[in-house]
């Protein structure tokens, strides 16, 4: 490969662009529920390149912290540049901070919001030091409360279009952070053995895979009711989450399928494989929340 592409590809892999380009869309999803800016895109890119900088922070400085641990996993040690040595770890730091710096400008200086900067601080330093360095190593429920800074996105893009923050965007929030843990469970199955290895303690590690599917399959319940209810009880004080058709439609069938496949999966434990589960989790919350932009966009247009 081309040395600057090479370069290039490595730093889209210290941002984990994939993850990253979540948090982008969901506060899209925000930025359309909220109406104001819809069709204004000079006012929307800023916000989604802010988006994309302070996942990009956090998950660099992730992967400086755990650099030793990613050198002894066969998923990463090869495909991720610092335990590959591509990249130094001085370059990484650089890296993240020039990104986080970016992040805090945009959103304090072209928003003229702090509460949205404050917001993307809170969400780098949660999960690069909180959850990466404390809580990840620690204890086997890490992604349950870990689950925090994945789910901001909603919070920053709303605070950053208003300045503050109302219901609907906390809904949000709670829906990406109920729908974290079957979602990262189901990939951790998969990747069990990487991360005995690496000694962090994940469900599927401590408690084995027949304890991990039930607890998929129990979390599911609690993220389906939460998908459907939330919206419902926040258009009673939030009128722009009453525009529910898509979105409903996308929670009720999808759910019933993710409800009735994690089912399947502990009922079969531990011989059907994870990985389409994984997968089709991926497809559901990029479902529910391209529904609450068509929702917003019939609004409009009516």
């Amino acid at each position: 490969m081309n040395p600057f592409l090479r370069l290039l590809h490595d730093l889209l892999v210290l941002t984990k662009y994939r993850i990253t380009a979540m948090a982008i869309f969901t506060g899209y999803a925000a930025i359309a529920v909220e109406g104001t800016h819809l069709c204004h895109w000079e006012m929307i890119w800023p916000c989604l390149i802010a988006l994309f900088c302070t996942g990009g922070a956090a998950n660099t400085l992730n992967q400086i912290f755990e650099r030793d641990k990613d050198a002894v996993m066969n998923r990463t040690k090869q495909r991720r540049p610092l335990p590959a040595g591509r990249i130094s770890v001085a370059s990484a730091y650089a890296f993240a901070a020039v990104q986080m710096v970016a992040a805090v400008l945009i959103l304090a200086l072209y928003y003229d919001s702090w509460l949205a900067a404050g917001l993307a601080v809170f969400t780098v330093v949660y999960y690069s030091f909180f959850y990466t360095l404390y809580l990840k190593p620690r204890h086997y429920l890490n992604i349950v409360i870990g689950g925090v800074p994945g789910s901001m996105g909603p919070l920053i893009a709303w605070a950053a279009m208003t300045g503050t923050l109302d219901w609907a965007p906390w809904a949000m929030f709670a829906i990406i952070f109920l729908w974290t843990p079957p979602h990262v469970w189901a990939l951790a199955i998969k990747l069990r053995e990487d991360y005995a290895r690496a000694g962090i303690p994940m469900l599927p590690v401590v408690k084995g895979v027949d304890e991990t599917t039930r607890q998929i399959f129990l979390y599911t319940i609690v993220m389906v009711i939460g998908t459907i209810a939330l919206p419902w009880g926040v258009s009673l004080v939030e009128p722009a989450f009453a525009r529910s058709a898509y979105y409903g439609a996308f929670a009720v069938v999808l759910g019933a399928v993710f409800l009735a496949w994690t089912a399947v999966l502990w009922k079969r434990r531990p011989v059907m494989p994870t990985m389409p589960l994984f997968r089709f989790s991926i497809v559901y919350i990029g479902a529910l929340f391209l529904g609450m932009v068509l929702d917003a966009i019939t609004h409009a247009q009516n």
